[in-house]
């Protein structure tokens, strides 16, 4: 019978008693358990932290039959332990106070264990939880807290509301070291990898995983799973989009594959994976279950170059952490999932850039239409005809009325990247694959745009600079050298944009 796509589904029971498609990722789970006592693990939403937990957590509570067929069946300890889970995942946290979603989470807990808890304060309260569980069962007790790191990124635009939930949070966490003898092991899941001092001050011994090439594929897909558990859905959509196994395999990685969490092992996001496989079509899937919103707003609040998101260097000390007062937003990007290491520079820091066709087409137009407050699509497909056809003139002009449109009031006063960023964004949403990280040894065109039969580079600066020294810099920089044995036009075009104007000034083509 054929497996179910488990969309969605984040309880591992229920999956497996559904007849969903598990990848057995138990024995990389076994050796995270004789890992460390206390584990932390950051990958972006929708990568399957919560089914991790979830899988752990029917684990230790012994329920064997659930894992039958499964690596670690014939492989583990099946006694059954207590088991604390809190899932911060399951509040927003806007308005909702802190201390007392997660007293009712402790509440739960407590009431399936029967037991009833007297303390007020969060810290207290666990403290006194894992201590009645431990005294009534005579095990020592396992913990996992899913999305750690939730009430605090809910609140990342707002710092007061955002440091008021990381007290909170560094009081709870407290409580863990000092119930380190009656804990058997401890999983810390979220997306951000706030420095331990911002939030784990007490945890000191807490094994990071997040960048460890052991446990690089315990969540989402790698190529391997897709060829062992999704064969017959590979056979189907190669039959509906009329393409062979190899065409789909190519055209899955280009839109689905490339996080790479440790450096090397290639991740594939598997909520697009499950997506894609149900509906048979390339498109978006996990984007905007992100948090694209969040970054926009951050971006345009703190007046981000656009450009500098690509191809960036970072050091590992601001991957790895940072705090909520000084958020580096590369660090940030990474760690949501819309950059992923690509490779190290000569300094040894490590290179960013987009995972994929889904973050790199779904991001540039969540941009623009965030950007111009209007819905993405209304100017492109002037700005397409004009380039089909080589009329830069009429290009600039459908660029200029989408300038125009742009309400006054969107605009930032004072940001200097606004325009810059906006062209560039609009570049990359044309529909041709504009390829700013295409580069010569000399250097790198802002965008290369192809079509049918011509190959357009891309060259834009902001006012008093001249269209002129765009052109010279195109040449200079070799942009073109890359395409010398591509049969089609090479048209080199500079824009100048003026942002007191809102608009581009002057612009030049020349035939490279």
């Amino acid at each position: 019978m054929l497996k179910r796509l488990p969309i969605g589904q984040q309880d591992f029971a229920g999956l497996i008693e559904w007849n969903g498609i598990y990848a057995d990722k138990t024995k990389i789970i076994y050796d995270l358990l004789n890992l460390s006592q206390f584990v932390f693990l950051s990958r972006p939403r929708r990568f399957g932290k919560s089914l991790l937990i979830s899988t752990l957590k029917n684990l230790f509570e012994g329920k064997k039959e659930l894992f039958k067929g499964l690596w670690i069946e014939n492989n583990f300890d099946w006694k059954e332990v207590p088991v604390i889970k809190i899932d911060f995942n399951r509040s927003s946290f806007f308005r909702r106070s802190l201390s007392l979603a997660i007293n009712e989470m402790l509440d739960e807990s407590s009431e399936q264990y029967n037991l009833q808890l007297s303390s007020d304060d969060n810290k207290k309260r666990l403290i006194e939880l894992i201590q009645k569980l431990y005294k009534k069962t005579g095990e020592r007790v396992v913990l996992l807290i899913d999305e750690y790191d939730k009430p605090i990124v809910d609140s990342i635009n707002d710092i007061q509301k955002a440091e008021e939930n990381r007290e909170i949070m560094r009081n709870f966490y407290g409580a863990i070291k000092g119930c380190s003898e009656m804990l058997r092991f401890v999983l810390i899941t979220g997306i951000s990898r706030f420095s331990k001092m911002s939030v784990f001050s007490e945890l000191n011994n807490l094994a990071d995983i997040s960048m460890d090439k052991n446990f690089a594929a315990i969540c989402g897909f790698t190529k391997d799973d897709l060829n062992e558990y999704f064969n017959e859905y590979k056979d189907a959509a190669c039959e509906e989009l009329e393409i062979s196994r190899v065409e789909l395999d190519e055209k899955i990685r280009f839109w689905y594959d490339g996080y790479k969490f440790d450096g090397k092992t290639h991740i594939y996001n598997p909520f697009s994976i499950l997506n894609f496989f149900a509906k048979k079509e390339f498109k978006n899937y996990w984007f905007e279950s992100g948090l694209p919103k969040l970054l926009v707003d951050f971006i345009r609040e703190h007046s981000v170059d656009i450009k500098e998101l690509e191809n960036t260097a970072i050091s590992e000390l601001d991957l790895n952490n940072f705090d909520v007062t000084k958020i580096d937003i590369k660090a940030l990007m990474f760690q949501t999932g819309y950059l992923t290491i690509v490779g190290k520079n000569e300094n040894g820091k490590y290179l960013l850039d987009y995972p994929n066709e889904e973050v790199r087409q779904s991001f540039a137009a969540y941009l623009l239409t965030n950007f111009t407050d209007q819905k993405y699509g209304n100017h492109d497909d002037k700005m397409l005809d004009s380039l089909r056809a080589g009329d830069i003139d009429g290009f600039i002009t459908a660029v200029n009325a989408l300038f125009a449109s742009i309400p006054y009031q969107i605009i930032p006063k004072e940001n200097e990247n606004y325009f810059s960023s906006l062209i560039y964004v609009l570049l990359k949403t044309l529909g041709y694959r504009v390829a700013s990280e295409l580069s010569s040894y000399k250097g790198r065109a802002d965008a290369v745009i192809k079509t049918k039969d011509s190959i357009y580079i891309f060259e834009y600066k902001m006012a008093p600079t001249t269209a002129l020294e765009g052109i010279n810099q195109i040449k200079i920089k070799g942009c073109a050298d890359e395409f010398a044995a591509d049969p089609r036009k090479k048209i080199a075009v500079s824009i100048v944009v003026d942002k007191e104007k809102r608009c581009v000034s002057e612009y030049l083509k020349e035939d490279l």
